[in-house]
């Protein structure tokens, strides 16, 4: 038997675009201004299918329901074999037609990012349902993002808004160089290369009273005695020595301790042990000899 063809529950057109414009005006009375930040996938790994040095390079504006109503969800803080992890998972609400405003493609992608001013945090989409409310009217008016916290992990975040791009600066990892033969003043988030290496990176900070110059996003070494040049601010320094973590001018070794390494760090490692592991101890299971 067919269904009663004086209800057009499905296919009634002026129904379905009702549906989309109460949601949307119901985002925007009761949700939150958000930026949602697309990946741009720099290098990556076909057989894996990962990118480990993604790019987040703009951010767009739109307005996002919380469905996560009593908090956060997932595993929340625990104790792994890493040390502290927090988990924290949010569900998002975003309209269809704010996201087609946006013009980024056919729906949001796992792996984007979206800032939520009202916590300072970052969140990861892992999950996009594009079923839900699962055809009302006949109408797909949203789209639920489940996101969980998102762990920096060297990613290069240059959105032009200070509060995400402060992320980078404070959790990249940060080499210090020291400068001789200064020419002019370096500026932070300008692109500095390698007169002979060619090698680049994002100055993070620059200190002209030690003449320590802290790099980020370096896509190589540096030569010894090589000038390194700034983008925007032309400054120029002979790069001397490669400081230390903290930042005496010691020359790291390699594993055999033979061959000099800038970035190797093995050596410091064994002096701080040395100071924590007590090898004289015959028996450290108990007392007895």
């Amino acid at each position: 038997m067919a269904t009663n063809s004086y209800f057009r529950t499905f296919d009634a057109k002026n129904e379905q675009e009702l549906l989309h414009s109460l949601v949307t005006e119901s985002i925007q009375i009761y949700g939150h201004d958000v930026s949602y930040i697309p990946r741009t996938l720099v290098n990556t790994d076909t057989v894996l299918g990962e990118d480990s040095i993604s790019e987040y390079k703009d951010a767009y504006s739109v307005e996002m329901y919380i469905k996560s109503v009593d908090g956060f969800e997932g595993e929340g803080d625990l104790i792994s074999k890493f040390g502290l992890e927090v988990r924290d998972q949010i569900v998002f609400s975003l309209a269809r037609r704010a996201w087609q405003g946006l013009d980024l493609g056919v729906r949001p992608k796992e792996g984007d990012i979206i800032y939520f001013p009202l916590t300072n945090k970052l969140f990861q989409i892992m999950f996009v349902e594009h079923e839900t409310p699962f055809y009302q009217n006949g109408a797909l008016p949203t789209f639920d993002l489940t996101c969980e916290l998102f762990t920096y992990s060297d990613e290069k975040l240059d959105t032009d808004i200070d509060a995400i791009d402060v992320i980078e600066q404070k959790q990249s990892f940060v080499r210090t160089f020291e400068l001789s033969s200064i020419s002019g003043t370096f500026s932070e988030g300008e692109t500095v290369t390698g007169g002979t290496s060619a090698v680049t990176g994002e100055v993070a900070r620059w200190d002209s009273s030690t003449s320590y110059l802290y790099l980020i996003n370096m896509t190589g070494n540096f030569t010894l005695n090589e000038i390194l040049t700034g983008a925007s601010s032309t400054a120029t320094g002979t790069y001397s020595t490669k400081q230390t973590t903290d930042e005496t001018s010691e020359t790291l070794q390699t594993i055999d301790n033979s061959t000099s390494d800038q970035i190797s760090s093995n050596k410091q490692f064994e002096i701080d042990a040395d100071s924590v592991f007590d090898f004289s101890e015959s028996n450290p299971f108990g007392d007895n000899p």
